[in-house]
């Protein structure tokens, strides 16, 4: 197989003008395909692909037995949906953390169609049509297709998913069936999502965005493994100081020595706790809180309000601050963010 690697960074490559980062960022319907260049090109441009929607990863195929893969993406909310379609290839990460903030986030995958062998965290596992899995998008894992294969890709930001369930980064590589109960559900819902992905509006996707986090953290709530008492206890400290964030999110003031003193814990302890999770406290907030504005930004109910107006709502004192903070999150400033949602707002 010839192996390429995806680098970080900007790309210097050809093929970036095809993928623009407002195109990548932007609420609008993204459909890609080899399809659009020469075959001798569609390798590298599937590279591009995957890491402008997805992660920093390698990718190794057969090019010359007619190598071609489709996505179709589109946000619903804080998440992205893509619904992939390739032939046999193999991708593995070998980083150990994050390298840019949109990696910092869990797949869940739904198989459509083929095989996938996905190994991470010790643990490797055969998934087949129907099956559902998580896995740890900014650590190592690797994953091997088979010669022709689909499957729908949600990225979840990692702490939307670790508020829902408790020890989410727990349940990598285990296989969730879909024939009954919770699992049956859920393929149900994400297929009933793809089929209505580019009809739902904008304002639409944000909120059904809550209820898919809320239903996948449930069907992967029967396979969590048990946890040791003294992780448990961490755990429960760490869902406790993230739920007093969502609480006081609004406070301008709010910072890590109020938060401890609440929580009755040292303020080194609680960095400790956020750390674990590859994040600072602070980040977190700050995270939570530029959430919350993009939401208020593509909520119609909120048209009345300025741009200021949602990031002071939100504990934001410095707009030039929040301007760049969003822009760099999402790919796209505050008023673009508002206009590709379609909403008709009052004057900023």
């Amino acid at each position: 197989m010839r192996g390429t690697s995806i680098v970080s960074g900007d790309i210097s490559s050809p093929h970036a003008a095809r993928l623009p980062a407002e195109r990548v960022h932007s609420d609008t319907l993204l459909e890609l395909s080899t399809d659009d260049v020469r075959p001798a090109e569609s390798l590298d441009y599937w590279r591009e692909m995957v890491l402008r929607l997805f992660a920093d990863v390698q990718i190794a195929a057969k090019v010359e037995d007619g190598f071609h893969g489709r996505m179709r993406s589109r946000y619903l909310g804080g998440l992205r949906m893509t619904v992939v379609d390739a032939t046999s290839q193999a991708v593995e990460r070998r980083h150990r953390e994050a390298r840019a903030q949109y990696e910092d986030c869990y797949f869940a995958v739904l198989m459509l169609d083929g095989t996938q062998w996905l190994e991470q965290d010790g643990r490797r596992v055969c998934l087949t049509r129907g099956d559902f899995a998580l896995y740890d998008a900014a650590r190592p894992h690797k994953l091997t297709f088979s010669r022709q294969w689909g499957e729908i890709i949600l990225n979840i930001p990692r702490a939307s998913l670790d508020r829902e369930l408790e020890g989410a980064g727990h349940c990598t590589a285990t296989r969730v069936a879909s024939g009954h109960g919770v699992g049956a559900l859920l393929r149900t819902y994400l297929h009933g999502l793809v089929h209505e992905m580019g009809t739902l509006r904008t304002d639409e996707l944000a909120r059904l965005s809550q209820h898919t986090v809320g239903l996948i953290g449930t069907a992967l709530a029967g396979i969590r493994p048990a946890t040791n008492p003294v992780l448990r206890g961490r755990q429960h400290s760490l869902v406790r100081a993230k739920a007093l964030v969502e609480q006081h999110l609004a406070d301008p003031l709010l910072d890590t020595a109020t938060i401890a003193a609440a929580l009755h814990m040292s303020p080194r302890y609680l960095n400790k706790l956020f750390e674990e999770e590859r994040i600072s406290l602070m980040r977190y907030v700050w995270g939570r809180r530029l959430e919350q504005c993009r939401a208020d930004l593509q909520d119609s109910a909120r048209a009345a309000l300025r741009i200021g107006d949602i990031a002071m709502r939100w504990g934001f004192n410095d707009l030039s601050h929040f301007s760049r903070a969003f822009r760099e999150r999402f790919g796209q400033s505050p008023r673009d963010c508002r206009r590709t949602a379609g909403i008709v707002a009052a004057s900023d």
